[in-house]
Order: C-alpha cells, then structure tokens, then sequence
C-alpha cells in the first residue's frame, strides 16, 4: 500500500477539520441554565431550532411534569428468586424490549425475591405507565401493558405516571417526536455510560394541544397499542402450540 504524501494528509486533516459543527452561544444563556453546563452538545442549536419550530407553529408548550410525575428509583442490591412463589418477576430495559416485540423475556423470566432490601413497592410498574431508559441508550420509550402490571422493573427506567387516564397514549407520542427527542439527549451526562435523570426528563417541553386534540390521539395510539399486544398474544399461542 502507498504511504500519503504529506500533501494528503494535510488535505484529508483539513477535510477532517470542516466537517467539525461550532456555533456561538450567548453567555447569558450559560449562566441561566439550569445544569450549570459547558459541555457543547447541551447547547446545540438544533434543540432550540426544534423548540422554536413547535412555538411558532403556534401550539402551547409545557413541561412534562404539568402532565405526568417522573420518577428515578435508587439502586439496591438484588436477591433473586427461583420462582413467582418466593418472588416478583422482574425486568430490566433490555427484558422490556424483548416482551413488548415478541412477548418473552430476552434471557428468560427472573424473579427479585421478596426478601431484596429495598421498598419493592416502589419498584412496581402499572398499566397505563410510560417508562424511559435513561442509562446507555437514553430516551427509549415503552407503554406498560396488562400482562406486565405489577412486575418489578430496574431502577434503570425511568417511570412516568400520567395524571389522567386518558394521557398515556398522547404522552407516547409526544415523548417519541424528534422535537422532544432532541431536548431529552441534549441533557445527556456522564463519563463511561451516558445518563439523564428524571428531573431533566421532567422538565422537557411537549405540546399543549386541545382536549378533543389529545382524546382523539390518545384513543388512536391506546388502540394501535392494544392491537400490538392481541398480535403478540396470538404469537405466543402459535409458539406454544408447537
């Protein structure tokens, strides 16, 4: 193979250099924030593009936490159970995936035992709840369905409890739009494993629509959704016939 000339490589360094993003940032807007952060990406005008693209459309924005309240459980130590008798079933974001694709848990049913130290309670999630990843992969988003109501899930996912029945369906959407997507990574944190906390996540900006606006999307989502979960059923079925 040829060696570059120190021509090309200058070239390619150039090359390298212009594709590099920078943009300007008032000093105002780094003192004001609220995550006394000077790191780029929290700052990233595409963020504020997209915000501002929702307010001149004219729809209202409001933090997320006027719709729902977001919690973070803390970590504890797991004690695991050999069965639902002495145990709770239990999942983490990875498990989540796997059930809400195909209905199983990627590596198998795991059971957090009733004698785990920590206020289990805590850890149940609901039907009707919306849970975030929010370490590694930040801001996926999943609806918890009847069959997963009162199992256990990891400190790791972020639990969001809409404050009416009839919000589950819209929240999905809104958190899910590029928009919204776009302000919940731009608080993204931390060394060797990417984090965002549920105060962050609580204060991200969705859209304030009419309640017949909400209704209708929030029915139509809830719909799609529950016609997810009768193909997974009828999936399970075909399995276990086999």
């Amino acid at each position: 193979m040829n060696k570059l000339t120190r021509a090309q490589k200058e070239t390619s360094l150039f090359d390298k250099l212009e594709s590099v993003k920078s943009w300007s940032v008032p000093i105002d807007d780094i003192f004001s924030n609220l995550e006394e952060r000077l790191d780029a990406t929290h700052f990233d005008p595409s963020v504020k593009s997209s915000v501002d693209k929702l307010s001149e459309s004219g729809i209202e924005l409001k933090p997320l936490s006027n719709f729902a309240s977001v919690t973070l459980r803390g970590q504890f130590t797991r004690i695991w159970a050999k069965d639902r008798e002495h145990g709770i079933p239990y999942l983490n974001a990875t498990d989540l995936l796997s059930l809400l694709a195909l209905g199983v848990p990627s590596g198998g049913t795991r059971y957090l035992s009733r004698a785990t130290e920590t206020n289990i309670e805590n850890l149940v999630i609901r039907e009707g709840w919306l849970l975030m990843t929010c370490s590694g992969t930040i801001g996926r988003v999943f609806y918890v369905p009847n069959r997963l109501d009162g199992w256990v899930a990891t400190h790791d996912l972020i639990r969001i409890v809409p404050k009416k029945i009839n919000l589950a369906g819209y929240l999905y959407v809104c958190l899910t739009i590029p928009a919204v997507q776009s302000q919940i990574l731009s608080y993204t944190h931390g060394g060797q494993i990417d984090h965002v906390t549920d105060e962050q996540v609580s204060r991200v900006l969705v859209p304030s629509l009419s309640k017949d606006k909400i209704k209708s999307i929030n029915n139509k989502v809830i719909k799609a959704l529950n016609s997810r979960e009768t193909a997974i059923e009828t999936l399970m079925n075909v399995w276990q016939e086999k």
